[in-house]
């Protein structure tokens, strides 16, 4: 009986291409045609000259795409199992911690307002009181642009959807849709045009009541803000009153200032104040 022999595979080609590819890596396709006519095998010498820097890279992307080696020592050769499918990194995996929202005392539900003023006054200087009122002021800008910019954003949207209803009327009137379609779409699409524009009607009010408002609130300054302006300025008024020779006036000044003062005894920052009144007004005896 006659034996057919059929040619033996190479055992150094087999494992120079990954089963997972038909395509030979190129380091392997490099380590063959280097070492060609050598009887050296192309996979031992590119697993010997790889680097640890590329082994960790390697096994970094086995990890990402969820992947494993074919052998324990070929770090190289990968293989995708069946049925699964690349590995999603979500926002926790990279921060590592979860993210903390902190919630400010002004947007507590309980949160009084006079309550707040009366007690920031009680318990921070002057100055505090004025960082936190330019504070404020800046967050109001901030909200208030955010704010115009949704309005403006939701006025185009709703101006394009306008638009292209209209367009999808006019090709349809002038494409001669059946009758049946135009009975159909037209009492929708004039529902949705209808409450469009009620929209933006709706929204134009409140933008100008909003306007309106702010206009008030920042043309009617409150008396206490003016006050305490007033006092913080009052050194520079007695220098300037004393430098002048307005005697008289600077003594009518400091006097108002002091009664001012008597009342505001347990407001951090008064007893400051009064000690740099007092050394302008003994710098300059009457």
């Amino acid at each position: 009986m006659s034996v057919i022999s059929s040619p033996r595979v190479s055992v150094a080609s087999s494992r120079a291409t990954p089963t997972s590819s038909r395509r030979p890596s190129t380091e392997n396709l490099t380590a063959n045609n280097s070492v060609s006519g050598l009887g050296i095998s192309g996979t031992s010498s590119s697993n010997r000259g790889v680097s640890p820097a590329q082994r960790r890279n390697r096994a970094a992307l086995r990890d990402y795409y969820n992947l494993k080696a074919t052998t324990a020592s070929d770090g190289a050769s990968i293989s995708l199992p069946s049925g699964s499918a690349p590995r999603s990194t979500g926002a926790n995996e990279l921060s590592g911690s979860p993210m903390i929202t902190v919630t400010s005392e002004l947007d507590s539900p309980d949160f009084k307002a006079q309550q707040y003023i009366d007690q920031l006054l009680a318990t921070s200087s002057l100055s505090t009181v004025l960082k936190a009122e330019n504070t404020l002021v800046g967050d109001i800008r901030t909200l208030d642009g955010e704010r115009k910019a949704l309005v403006y954003d939701n006025y185009s949207k709703l101006i394009r959807a306008v638009e292209t209803i209209g367009t999808m009327r006019r090709s349809m009137e002038e494409r001669g849709a059946p009758l049946t379609m135009t009975k159909t779409l037209g009492p929708a699409v004039a529902f949705v045009a209808e409450t469009a524009s009620g929209l933006i009607k709706e929204g134009e009010d409140l933008r100008r009541r909003v306007q309106e408002a702010k206009s008030k609130a920042t043309g009617n300054k409150t008396a206490e803000q003016s006050t305490v302006e007033w006092v913080l300025a009052t050194p520079d008024r007695l220098r300037k009153h004393l430098s002048d020779g307005n005697t008289e006036k600077a003594e009518k000044d400091w006097a108002e200032i002091d009664s001012l003062l008597k009342s505001w005894k347990n407001v951090k920052g008064v007893t400051e104040l009064r000690a740099a009144c007092e050394e302008i007004m003994k710098e300059n005896p009457v």
